[in-house]
């Protein structure tokens, strides 16, 4: 993780990551790690383990074991500040102040129903429901465009005329 970042208490979202001073729009501020698992696997891991893990591809996500990396705590928002980079690059959409929380869609990564959610980001763009369907919508795929996952760009793409 950036040194321009800190993880600490997000309310009830539990843990999060903080900007510490300003950071400018295109700074990578975290990496996404763990071990590639299939879909197989990942079903056999507990909750909270699928709940930390991010999808690489079709069939691919990658898992980290507790204790957690900072990275791991990165939380969705539906007006994020952050997208997805390669597959596991988190970089700041736009300027970030001191003091706010770094997130992301989830719909930039995630393509499969593994971790699904009701939503409580409490934007004005709150969709309520964040389901690995949301990445198919279109206002979300004009918003995020550049911003999504390596493996999403290629679906994108194929579904273009």
């Amino acid at each position: 993780m950036s040194p321009l970042a800190a993880a600490r208490p997000a309310g009830a979202k539990g843990t999060g990551i903080f900007a510490i001073s300003a950071i400018p729009a295109g700074t990578t501020v975290a990496a996404f790690g763990g071990y590639a698992v299939d879909r197989a696997t990942l079903q056999t891991l507990d909750d909270d383990i699928r709940a930390h893990a991010i999808q690489i591809d079709d069939e691919l996500f990658l898992a980290s074991l507790p204790p957690y990396a900072p990275a791991d705590h990165v939380n969705h928002s539906c007006e994020p500040n952050c997208g997805i980079v390669g597959s596991c690059l988190l970089v700041t959409m736009r300027d970030v102040s001191s003091g706010e929380e770094l997130c992301f869609d989830y719909a930039m990564s995630d393509t499969d129903p593994y971790d699904e959610f009701v939503c409580a980001c409490g934007t004005p763009s709150c969709r309520g429901r964040v389901s690995g369907n949301d990445w198919r919508r279109p206002e979300l795929q004009a918003r995020y465009e550049g911003y999504f996952s390596a493996y999403i760009a290629r679906r994108l793409a194929r579904l273009m005329p």
